[in-house]
């Protein structure tokens, strides 16, 4: 439903079909009234407070999607004045501007209800790759369960993906990627960007911008120790969409996608929308079983796999990291099967304890590991850059499927985090969040033992912003998921993200929560687990 705000027109979808979370929506219909010129420069936005009232929403989903525009350089915040749309924006008129106003004159009149019955029947015919991901299980997408990625409206925020936003180092941030020029600096900008990177290589204006490509491999080989040029960093606005890259250059419908198990199902969409048939591997203690993989000399429905995705530094959903032993084992497998690893590094630089083991990526000496990154926990959930290091077989390929779906990169956001890097406040502020997260993890673990240490077995939790809390068999997680967000409490259950033989636990992220918050948050959780362990007790016991 569609209601005026004054004078934004502004859409939120809060079915249980949405894929993106209030605040998400908000920041985008606002971004893009910006680039459209629906908003100008030295526009005033509504006040939080009275946005949040219009919207019928809470004032916190409101600033928090300010902030990102601010963060971004689309708003400025002046003293006792408002937000006002960024001088930056004077005289700017983009193509996403002359394209709306072209679209919008070739839009019909909007029928009533009995019109769209009726019309109902002519709608296309879905593809066969359109019907495929129609059954894919959406969790991960945005706010679809209120599981992750969006606003869930709950009290404890104990999702495993979402960090400390409110710590981000906005002011900083602001006066690294502030654009200094006249009309349009952006279009300069952009111009200087390709022509440089026309001049570095074939294939470089598809992969990123050159700059943002040097910062991040320059990075990599410091904190990671991952072996990789420039020429092979690949930009992206997702690890979703390098996936999806991946997928079709890689995977035929039917060939078997191996992944440990448990894994993260949210990226497995990619694969099974282009036919894949997923094969788990069983994860222990010490990461993934390397002797459970396809023998490489033996023949059966497996011998065809040639494609493995692995979260080495740390498991998930499980927390434990892969030993240097195994990880010896596994790039030693793949070389036998002629299979090619896909490293996910989804938030290795968040390390909290002891150090760092060496990437895959960076004990590949033979270049066949595809290593990928993020930085929407690193930075802010809004900060959608992702990366993926090449096998140098693999760029001119992904370069022809990038120029197939998006030949357009995100060049203002790359240079911007290109900047933040270069000036050394990455690795600042990972410092920094390093120190906040670990005593945030210390905080869940002991209010963990002190409710329910007789009942859940607490999980590693040496890197990342969450852990596991594995229960009693039999406990049914998804329902109790399901009781706690009813109570304000949002919790992902552990047993979806099987493939087989599917165990019974809760992923508590710690990383949206003070300390305070999560004692209190794990004391209101207590009664509901002991309730749901104690059912299937009485369950197993008849």
């Amino acid at each position: 439903m569609k209601r005026l705000t004054l004078d934004l027109l502004i859409t939120l979808d809060r079915s249980g079909e949405a894929t993106e979370g209030l605040t998400r929506q908000i920041y985008a219909q606002l971004r893009q009234a910006i680039l459209s010129g629906r908003l100008r420069a030295g526009d005033r936005l509504p006040p939080s407070r009275a946005l949040a009232q219009e919207l019928d929403v809470a004032r916190l989903t409101v600033a928090t999607a300010y902030d990102w525009l601010r963060a971004e350089g689309y708003v400025a915040g002046r003293v006792g004045a408002g937000t006002f749309v960024a001088p930056v924006f004077e005289g700017y008129a983009p193509l996403e501007r002359a394209e709306a106003e072209a679209r919008a004159t070739e839009h019909a009149p909007l029928p009533d209800a009995a019109e769209e019955k009726a019309a109902e029947p002519l709608r296309p015919v879905l593809t066969a790759w359109a019907r495929r991901i129609q059954a894919i299980p959406l969790i991960g997408a945005g706010s679809i369960g209120g599981m992750d990625g969006g606003a869930t409206g709950a009290e404890f925020d104990f999702r495993p993906s979402i960090g400390a936003a409110d710590l981000f180092p906005w002011a900083r941030w602001r006066r690294i990627v502030a654009w200094q020029d006249t009309a349009d600096p952006l279009a300069e900008l952009r111009a200087q960007a390709r022509e440089r990177a026309a001049q570095a290589g074939r294939w470089d204006a598809l992969l990123g911008p050159l700059e943002t490509r040097a910062a991040i491999a320059a990075w990599l080989r410091r904190s990671r120790a991952v072996r990789c040029d420039p020429d092979q960093l690949l930009i992206a606005s997702s690890v979703q969409q390098v996936l999806a890259l991946l997928a079709r250059l890689l995977v035929e419908p039917g060939q078997p996608l191996l992944v440990e198990d448990p894994s993260y199902i949210g990226f497995h969409a990619a694969f099974l929308a282009e036919g894949a048939a997923l094969r788990g591997v069983p994860v222990d203690e010490s990461g993934i079983r390397v002797e459970a993989l396809p023998d490489p000399a033996a023949h059966g429905k497996l011998a065809d796999a040639r494609l493995l995705i692995v979260t080495p530094s740390h498991q998930y959903p499980t927390g434990v990291t892969l030993s240097l032993e195994r990880r010896m084992a596994l790039i030693e497998w793949a070389r036998r099967a002629g299979a090619t690893l896909v490293e996910d590094d989804y938030d290795g630089e968040l390390r909290l304890e002891g150090q760092p083991l060496e990437a895959l990526r960076g004990l590949d000496e033979r270049d066949e590991v595809i290593y990928l990154g993020t930085f929407a926990k690193a930075l802010y959930p809004a900060a959608r850059l992702a990366f993926a290091a090449l096998p140098r077989w693999l760029i001119e390929p992904v370069a022809r499927a990038r120029a197939a779906s998006d030949r357009h990169p995100a060049w203002r956001d790359a240079l911007a985090i290109a900047r933040f890097i270069e000036a050394g406040e990455l690795e600042r502020h990972l410092a920094r969040m390093r120190r906040v997260y670990r005593g945030r993890r210390d905080a869940l673990v002991a209010a963990l033992h002190a409710e329910l240490g007789e009942i859940a077995q607490i999980g590693p939790a040496e890197a990342g912003i969450h852990l596991l809390a594995t229960l009693p068999a039999g406990t049914d997680d998804v329902a109790l998921a399901e009781q706690a967000r009813a109570q304000g409490l949002a919790i992902a259950p552990l047993s979806q993200h099987y493939q087989a033989q599917a165990r019974s636990g809760l992923l508590l992220g710690f990383g949206a929560m003070h300390e305070e918050q999560l004692t209190e948050g794990v004391r209101r959780l207590a009664p509901l687990v002991r309730a749901a362990a104690s059912r299937a007790e009485r369950l197993a016991a008849r």
